[in-house]
């Protein structure tokens, strides 16, 4: 299964820094993952799309989008936006 790796404002809702869960796409992932932790998914996605300013890398790579494969092996982050500035 893919790992699912989660920062920053992400960990607290998740209660973890990393899960796992199966799937051949980024889409389908982050369905396995509602199924654990509906909280979390619903704060990523809203009516199915990435939020603004969520970013979801594969392997260090941006996803283009949700219907990005993956594989077993891929180690998927999620950012949330993170304020900042002078």
């Amino acid at each position: 299964m893919p790992t699912v790796k989660i920062f920053a404002s992400l960990r607290k809702i998740a209660g973890t820094k990393e899960l796992s869960a199966a799937g051949t796409t980024v889409g389908d992932v982050l369905s396995g993952l509602r199924k654990q932790n509906p909280l979390l998914v619903e704060t990523i996605l809203e009516d199915g799309t990435l939020r603004p300013h969520f970013v979801i890398t594969i392997n260090g790579h941006n996803a283009l989008d949700l219907n990005t494969p993956v594989t077993e092996q891929d180690v998927i982050a999620i950012f949330p936006p993170i304020a900042g500035g002078s």
